[in-house]
C-alpha cells in the first residue's frame, strides 16, 4: 500500500509558500513608503456625520463639525505599526502649502481603548492634524483593517477609500484633494482619482 502521508519537507514548503504570500500582501498594502493612487471604483457614498467622537481630553466631538469641508479621514491606532508608519507622511501632506486656505480638514481618528495612550503617543509631535478617538465606527466607515483613509467632499460624498498604509505626501494626492475641495459635486458625480505615480 502506498504511503499517503505528506512528507515533512512538503509540509514545510506549503507553510513557507503561505507565509510568503502573506508577506507579499503586507509589503504591498501595509508598509509605509508605497505610493499608490487613491482607489477609484466609482465610489460615491454619503458620509455619516452623525458620529460621536472624543477629543484627547475625552470631551465629546460631533463629526458634523466638519460638514461643508473636504475631509481627509484616517482611521488608525497606536498599536498598528503601518498606521504609525504613515502618520508622518499625513502630517507632511497636511502642512503642504498648496493646500492652505482650501478648507481641507485632516482628521485622524484613533480606535485605541484609552485616550491617555493616544495623548502620550502624539505628545510633542506638533502634527497639523485633528486627532480624535472613536469607540465605534459608523457602518460607512467600518473597515476590516487599518489604517483606512477616506476622502470626503464638501458636499458630503466619500469619493475615495484606501485601506493600508500609503505615502500620502505626493503631488497626485495634493491634486486630488485640491480638485475635491473646489468641486462640491452633487450625488452621483465623483472626483476622478489621480493617475498612478509614474504612469
Amino acid at each position: 500500500m502506498a504511503d499517503t502521508k505528506p512528507r515533512p519537507d512538503r509540509i514545510w514548503l506549503i507553510i513557507a509558500l503561505v507565509f510568503l504570500g502573506f508577506w507579499v500582501v503586507y509589503l504591498t498594502f501595509f508598509v509605509p513608503g508605497n505610493r499608490r493612487p487613491l482607489e477609484d471604483a466609482g465610489i460615491d457614498l454619503p458620509a455619516d456625520y452623525n458620529w460621536k467622537l472624543e477629543d484627547l481630553s475625552e470631551q465629546p466631538v460631533q463629526f458634523s463639525r466638519f460638514k461643508g469641508k473636504t475631509v481627509f479621514l484616517n482611521i488608525w491606532a497606536t498599536w498598528c505599526g503601518p498606521c504609525v508608519g504613515e502618520l508622518p507622511s499625513i502630517a507632511r501632506l497636511a502642512a503642504n502649502p498648496r493646500l492652505k486656505g482650501k478648507n481641507i480638514e485632516f482628521v485622524c481618528v484613533s480606535t485605541d481603548d484609552s485616550a491617555d495612550t493616544v495623548v502620550r503617543f502624539v505628545r510633542d509631535k506638533n502634527w497639523p492634524m485633528t486627532v480624535l478617538r472613536a469607540q465605534s465606527l459608523p457602518p460607512v466607515f467600518h473597515t476590516e483593517a487599518i489604517p483606512a483613509t477616506y476622502i470626503i467632499t464638501p458636499g458630503g460624498r466619500i469619493v475615495a477609500v484606501e485601506v493600508g498604509a500609503n505615502d500620502w505626501d505626493n503631488a497626485d494626492v495634493v491634486a486630488f484633494l485640491e480638485k475635491a475641495a473646489t468641486k462640491p459635486e452633487p450625488a452621483g458625480e465623483s472626483v476622478k482619482s489621480p493617475a498612478s505615480p509614474g504612469g
